[in-house]
């Protein structure tokens, strides 16, 4: 491991951060150094990028899009899933200058043995973090895990965690054992669980990083009906398909509403200690959800050519979109009913924006327009939903086709 210091902090108290490199990290990167906090935080080196240039990438992008000059955290270069906290100079410069870990590096693989992905980052990277907290007198933690530690459970309260639940994915099944594995570190003074739900981009921008479950479905729409000509695809047929009546509801939450939760909560002591729902009181029908994809891909995709000799036919469609997405199946199951007392009371004033129609294509039509991350989204092309908007900003009245 290698470790840049960019300042000196010797004396300084840190907050230490693990996936800083993800979607919901970066956005918990950028308030904690809005804030002026001192920043510890273990990053991966790209295939081409340093953990260092990783990070100053991330705030490159803070400064683009918000204007922040953002303060240069403490970057160390590692691996989460090899981190040894017995060797000399691993992390050791943080011990007994660590205030509090926020853990948000996660694996989002839906299935894998044990030994790979996701257990590997979701419980031995969990497992090696403890130790490290443990050996660095960490006195608090907040963790991140899902809400889908619920597994199959019909009505599931932040209180609970094993109620008898079927987990459907290895996915579950990982945070599942590493959240059993955090609430059992005796050592740890405080520990604080936040379980987000889906989360997706963000509801005033569309910007996201990651392209996985919300999006993995509209990218393989978007794949297909570039064999398709216009109006040929239906959603609703898919969810028969897949064994599906569509009266299903999916807990898709943005990833600024989830950060505001999450720096609200942080940032105010009286209500550490607890575990928090970030989910929404009103997610969309699968219906609305598969209505949407078919508007966007219908939108902003790339139709077949009417003359195209390889134009295929709805049949077609179906036929390889129902066999691509059985992976999601268990995704898309009906989700439970996520009880969120403790984040209403903790976070009253930040009701979470409802993922309607509107909101879902404009997040669909920025994933689009970027490739799926591919390219960046020009500005001009970039427009706020209605219901997210600050007060003087115009939303684009229409699609932009391209």
């Amino acid at each position: 491991m290698q470790m840049l210091e960019m300042r000196d902090q010797s004396t300084q108290e840190f907050v230490f951060l693990t996936g800083a490199t993800g979607l919901l990290g970066s956005y918990i990167l950028h308030n904690l150094l809005k804030r002026k906090q001192n920043v510890a935080l273990l990053a991966r080196p790209g295939r081409k990028e340093t953990a260092e240039q990783r990070i100053s990438k991330i705030l490159a992008h803070w400064k683009r899009g918000k204007g922040d000059t953002l303060p240069t955290p403490k970057v160390f270069s590692g691996d989460l899933t090899q981190l040894d906290y017995k060797q000399p100079g691993e992390l050791q410069e943080l011990y007994g200058k660590c205030k509090s870990i926020i853990h948000c590096a996660a694996s989002l693989t839906f299935y894998g043995p044990q030994g790979e992905e996701p257990w590997t980052s979701n419980v031995d990277g969990t497992k090696r973090i403890l130790d490290f907290c443990e050996a660095a007198e960490v006195p608090e933690m907040h963790y991140v895990s899902t809400a889908y530690v619920a597994g199959s459970s019909k009505h599931f309260y932040e209180q609970d965690l094993d109620a008898g639940q079927e987990l459907r994915n290895d996915y579950e099944k990982s945070k599942f054992e590493a959240e059993k594995i955090v609430r059992s570190a005796d050592f740890l003074d405080q520990l604080t669980v936040y379980r987000p739900s889906i989360v997706v981009g963000d509801a005033a921008t569309g910007f996201t990083t990651t392209f996985h479950g919300f999006y993995a479905v509209l990218k393989l729409a978007h794949t297909l009906v570039s064999r398709l000509p216009m109006g040929s695809t239906s959603g609703r047929n898919l969810l028969t398909a897949l064994g599906m009546d569509g009266s299903e509801r999916k807990n898709f939450v943005p990833v600024d509403w989830v950060t505001n939760v999450f720096d609200h909560i942080f940032s105010n002591p009286k209500y550490h200690g607890r575990t928090y729902h970030l989910t929404t009181p009103k997610p969309p029908l699968l219906t609305d959800f598969v209505d949407m994809v078919q508007d966007a891909v219908e939108t902003w995709s790339t139709l077949a050519d009417e003359r195209d000799p390889l134009r295929a036919d709805e049949e077609w469609f179906f036929k390889h979109y129902a066999s691509e997405v059985q992976i999601y199946k268990a995704y898309l199951q009906d989700d439970p009913q996520f009880d969120s007392a403790n984040t209403q009371w903790a976070a009253p004033h930040l009701p979470c924006p409802v993922m309607d129609r509107e909101l879902m294509l404009f997040l669909a039509r920025y994933a689009i327009l970027s490739r799926f991350g591919k390219r960046k989204v020009p500005k001009d092309l970039i427009a706020v939903p209605a219901k997210a908007k600050p007060v003087g900003v115009e939303r684009i009245a229409s699609p932009v086709h391209h």
